[in-house]
């Protein structure tokens, strides 16, 4: 049993950091895309069609596919104004229960997003735009990100509950702040 875990963990962390990097691409093919758009439109004095549309739908995508590796890797944005001050145990207790919320909050996108994307693929459904894209390629970002962040959010617990278990808690809590910037003095006296 734990051999499957493990496998089943190794492809969750594939996909994830498949879906990050694609994201990553997709940021970089969107700026690339708005900047071609400008270029087009202001110096040719062109009409542009589908590059704004194009773009968001990268974005999109960076959004929802790139939320699973931000999660593996531990850097969505938190507030961790109290979780700071509490003791490893109780902190990591807290962040198993907050892991839990979010993991269901992430199940019932994906779980009402999948459907939604369904209907946009039997209906052949496509942007009324000049470009008409189908619908069902965005569409399609929204239930894939949110059932990967569920899978995993579920491999974090998993892993925060066995550390818990083991009693691996680290004493101080991550956290990162402006003024733990390190200022050398010649950038003090310019300031």
């Amino acid at each position: 049993m734990k051999q499957l875990g493990r496998l089943l963990s190794l492809v969750i962390d594939g996909l994830t950091y498949l879906t990050g990097w694609t994201a990553a691409l997709c940021l970089v093919g969107a700026a690339l895309i708005v900047t071609e758009a400008v270029v087009v439109r202001k110096i040719l004095g062109i009409s542009t069609i589908w590059q704004i549309e194009a773009s968001v739908f990268l974005l999109i995508l960076v959004v929802f596919a790139g939320a699973p590796f931000v999660q593996k890797n531990e850097h969505h944005l938190n507030v961790d104004l109290v979780i700071i001050h509490l003791a490893p145990r109780t902190r990591e207790i807290t962040l198993i229960i907050v892991s839990i919320i979010s993991c269901l909050i992430a199940a019932v996108l994906a779980w009402y997003a999948w459907p939604m994307w369904w209907e946009t693929v039997v209906g052949n459904q496509h942007s009324e735009s000049l470009w008409g894209p189908p619908l069902w390629i965005p569409y399609l970002f929204l239930p894939l990100g949110m059932t990967l962040l569920f899978l995993q959010y579920i491999v974090y617990i998993s892993n925060k509950i066995v550390n818990l278990k083991k009693g691996d808690i680290t004493e101080a809590a991550k956290r990162f702040e402006i003024k733990d910037i390190e200022i050398t003095k010649k950038q003090k006296k310019s300031q």
